[in-house]
C-alpha cells in the first residue's frame, strides 16, 4: 500500500494535480511502526495545478472519466478504480460539515493549507527502498481528522481504528499556542462538544494521559459516542441507521439514520439538525451527477 501511495502521488503529480495523501498511510507513520496499522483504501485530496475556467471538481471528474467513464461520485470525492485490490478515492476536498454556514468556513480552513501540504513530504522505509509522498501536518490533521471521525459518527459509523488513528497523532504533542487555536477554529465549526467526546474516549478507553488532550473531556456525551462506536462497529455495521441492502431508496434506512442523528441534537445541534436536509440534498445531487 505503500508502494501504491507513491505510484498514484507520482502519476497525479505528471499529470498536473498538486495534492496529498490523507488519513492511511499518512496515519500510519504515527504508529510505533508504521506497519503496525492495517491498511484500508487510498484517499489522495487533488487539485489543479494551473488555475481553469472551470471548477476543480469538473476538471478532476473529466480527467477521472477519461480512464473510468463509470466511476462512481459523491459529493465528497470520485472512485479511481485502477485494481480490485487497491481501492483509490480522488477527494475534492478533504471533508465537510452538514451546516452549510459551517461548512464554508471548514473549506476555507482546508484551502489555506495547499500549497504548505503539497509541498510537505514524509518518508516510511520500504522493501527496496525509502517511499516518499505529500502528506497533511499535525495541525491540519488535528482538525481535519477529528472532522471526519464526526462525518463518520452521522453518517457511516465509527470504530474505534479511527479513534486509535487519532490518539496516535495527539500523542506527538502541540504546544499550548497550538492548542489554544485549535480550540478557536473548533468552537467556530460548531465541533468543541464533539471534541470533548472524543477525548473521554482517548482517555477513558484508550488511556490518552491529560497533557495530550485538546480540550477538557465530557463524560455524558462521551460515553454515547463510546456506546455507539461498540454497539456500531467499524463503518456501522451493526447498527441498523447504516447498513446499506444496495436499493437506491431504502426508506427503513433512511428513518432509522435520522432518527439516530436526531438523538443528537442535544449534544450536537448543528451538524444533527442540519443532516437530514443535507442527506436529502445529496440524494438528488447523486441523481444529478450519477
Amino acid at each position: 500500500m505503500f508502494q501504491e501511495t507513491t505510484k498514484f502521488s507520482n502519476t497525479f503529480d505528471k499529470e498536473g494535480f498538486n495534492g496529498c495523501i490523507l488519513k492511511g498511510q499518512g496515519n500510519a507513520l504515527n504508529y510505533p511502526d508504521p506497519y503496525y496499522r492495517t491498511s484500508g483504501d487510498i484517499d489522495i485530496w487533488l487539485w489543479p495545478k494551473k488555475k481553469a475556467g472551470e471548477s476543480n471538481r469538473k476538471v478532476i471528474v473529466d480527467y477521472v472519466h477519461q480512464y473510468f467513464p463509470q466511476a462512481k461520485m459523491t459529493y465528497l470525492h470520485i472512485d479511481f478504480p485502477t485494481r480490485a485490490n487497491v481501492a483509490v478515492e480522488v477527494h475534492f476536498f478533504p471533508s465537510y460539515l452538514n451546516n452549510p454556514i459551517k461548512n464554508r468556513y471548514l473549506q476555507k480552513y482546508f484551502n489555506n493549507f495547499k500549497e504548505k501540504i503539497s509541498r510537505h513530504l514524509v518518508y516510511v522505509k520500504g522493501i527496496n527502498a525509502t517511499i516518499t509522498f505529500p502528506a497533511p501536518t499535525d495541525s491540519f490533521n488535528r482538525i481535519y481528522q477529528l472532522c471526519h471521525i464526526m462525518h463518520h459518527y452521522f453518517d457511516e459509523g465509527i470504530g474505534l481504528r479511527q479513534l486509535i488513528d487519532y490518539y496516535y497523532l495527539l500523542r506527538k504533542g502541540f504546544s499550548e499556542e497550538e492548542r489554544m487555536e485549535d480550540v478557536k477554529i473548533l468552537k467556530r465549526l460548531g465541533m468543541y462538544r464533539f471534541a470533548q467526546s472524543v477525548m473521554y474516549v482517548l482517555n477513558e478507553t484508550l488511556g490518552l494521559k491529560s497533557s495530550y488532550l485538546l480540550v477538557p473531556p465530557n463524560k455524558e456525551s462521551g460515553t454515547l459516542l463510546l456506546r455507539d462506536i461498540l454497539q456500531g462497529g467499524n463503518f456501522g455495521k451493526y447498527n441498523a441507521a447504516f447498513q446499506h441492502n444496495g436499493r437506491t431508496i431504502n426508506i427503513k434506512r433512511f428513518l432509522y439514520k435520522t432518527l439516530h442523528n436526531l438523538s443528537l441534537v442535544r449534544s450536537y445541534p448543528s451538524e444533527a439538525l442540519w443532516e437530514p436536509w443535507f442527506r436529502t440534498w445529496h440524494f438528488l445531487w447523486r441523481l444529478r451527477y450519477r
